[in-house]
């Protein structure tokens, strides 16, 4: 299934279609992967873990919001262990690498796909657990940790993998998200980085000619440096 310029950056939703499992929520994600991550679902509550979806596709408005609210200091910044920062003894790039430490630049979000969701443990959720998505819920001591240990063993071979299981001086150790396989690899192939560029260029993000200047940096250190599926190890 070839996307658009448009649905890799998260401006046309033609690419979705509403999934809801166990009727749940209704969730938009990648038409192309609807039957394996039904599969992915039943097969973990079949184990006895049950998947809640936090998130799936995100547009890049909303990705646009999120990074705006962070830079004017409207959502709080954590540096990589959890701890808030305070944005207004930070320069540029260092706010700049502190928010892209957990949040992707319009545009450039694999959410924009539908191929990549954050889920959660649906037990911890029944049991009161305010969901904060950090690493220490997915750890052996953590909320989450029958859950890791399932996606451990199971995930790879429903078609999904974890491209940020590991902390690899880019985006932050995000054991919570997945990415299908097959589907990801072919936007990602492809991606249209001239036109990403531009419509960052023609959009509202704050500072915006320092953030341009950063974009080159951006796709090396951020969108390109994930743990790709095979090469993984759990947590």
């Amino acid at each position: 299934m070839k996307i658009s310029w448009q649905q890799a950056i998260g401006t046309d939703e033609k690419h979705l279609s509403e999934f809801s499992f166990s009727k749940g929520n209704v969730f938009l994600v990648n038409t192309g992967i609807l039957n394996d991550l039904s599969k992915l679902l039943t097969a973990a509550k079949i184990d006895g873990v049950d998947i809640s979806i936090i998130s799936s596709f995100r547009s890049f408005d909303r990705q646009l919001t999120i990074w705006n609210d962070k830079w004017m200091g409207y959502r709080p910044v954590y540096s990589r262990h959890g701890r808030p920062l305070n944005l207004n003894l930070l320069s540029d790039i260092e706010k700049y690498k502190a928010i892209a430490l957990w949040s992707a630049l319009p545009g450039f979000s694999r959410h924009h796909w539908g191929t990549d969701l954050d889920i959660f443990s649906c037990t911890a959720i029944a049991e009161g657990h305010q969901v904060e998505l950090t690493p220490s819920e997915f750890s052996k001591q953590g909320v989450c940790c029958d859950l890791a240990h399932w996606l451990d063993k199971n995930l790879e071979r429903y078609g999904f993998f974890r491209p940020y299981l590991q902390y690899n001086q880019g985006v932050s150790e995000e054991p919570w998200h997945i990415s299908h396989k097959s589907m990801s690899q072919k936007i990602y192939q492809s991606f249209p980085f001239q036109e990403c560029y531009q419509y960052i260029a023609q959009s509202n993000i704050q500072q915006k000619d320092f953030i341009c200047s950063q974009l080159p940096h951006y796709k090396t250190q951020y969108f390109e440096n994930f743990i790709e599926c095979g090469k993984q190890s759990g947590s």
